[in-house]
């Protein structure tokens, strides 16, 4: 390796190794959630779960409980779900727009009719309310789990509810807006998919544990297209990864320096990153 590759490959694993850390952090402020649990009575247990996973994943909560919410949920099930770092009951230890401040991330688990009509019409009228919006208004990540708040969710009848059709397209028609106000809007089932989705999505790969390099077996074992792709000098970039098709093998030179970054992506994409024997 002459002196001018040493010092392009220098470079380059400096480059992805700041990267790294850039993104891990981003990701890190992303996992510190504040949750707004409202008094919604269908599908908070499955939403609930949802985020227990995501805790076990490196998410860490601050929660706003309404006073319905300590009737209807019960403080001992959020706290035993969520492991919450702080948890206040109706109002926080400061205005709700500046306890919202604090966090990029934040996550509806329990949505009332109520409460989704208030922000449809852009009502900060409580507190649980004033932390969703402002989170809104500052296109922060909001998952909302609508359960509570859908119409057609089939508990409804259970529980003795028949909406006429104008009333129904009114609860629609809030979902609606909240979806168009930036709100991403979920299943209770589907709580930690979401949140998943909205933390990572923006990031040039998702922060984990890199994947090690596939020991070499012979291409043909892995079913996929079988790719050699250009690098810089020794170095195996995200930005290689990035230009291999879903479910692809690269196959890379006995040696090659596979950065974390690289591996993180691969996974993502389902790519197999193969090195020579």
């Amino acid at each position: 390796m002459t002196e001018q590759e040493r010092y392009d490959l220098a470079l380059t694993l400096l480059a992805d190794e700041l990267a790294e850390r850039v993104v891990r952090k981003l990701v890190d402020r992303q996992k510190r959630a504040l949750v707004v649990v409202t008094g919604a009575a269908i599908g908070v247990p499955a939403a609930l779960e949802g985020l227990k996973k995501l805790r076990e994943e490196g998410f860490t909560y601050h929660v706003l409980m309404t006073r319905s919410a300590m009737y209807v949920t019960g403080e001992e099930a959020v706290r035993a779900a969520l492991a919450p770092e702080e948890l206040w009951v109706e109002s926080a230890d400061c205005p709700p727009e500046l306890a919202a401040a604090r966090f990029d991330t934040i996550l509806v688990p329990a949505l009332t009719v109520n409460t989704a009509a208030h922000l449809a019409n852009c009502m900060s009228d409580s507190p649980a309310a004033a932390m969703i919006l402002s989170g809104l208004l500052k296109g922060k990540n909001v998952v909302i789990a609508v359960d509570g708040a859908c119409p057609d969710n089939s508990k409804r009848k259970e529980l003795g509810y028949h909406m006429t059709p104008a009333m129904r397209d009114a609860l629609h028609g809030n979902l609606e807006k909240l979806q168009a106000y930036g709100a991403r809007l979920t299943s209770a089932e589907g709580m930690a998919g979401a949140v998943r989705q909205a933390v990572y999505s923006f990031l040039p790969a998702r922060a984990a544990k890199p994947a090690a390099p596939a020991k070499a077996q012979g291409p043909a074992a892995h079913g996929g297209r079988v790719i050699r792709p250009a690098m810089a000098g020794r170095v195996l970039s995200v930005k290689a990864v990035n230009t291999a098709p879903r479910g692809a093998v690269i196959l890379v030179p006995k040696g090659t320096i596979v950065t974390a970054l690289a591996s993180d992506e691969a996974r993502r994409l389902g790519v197999t990153i193969q090195i020579e024997s």
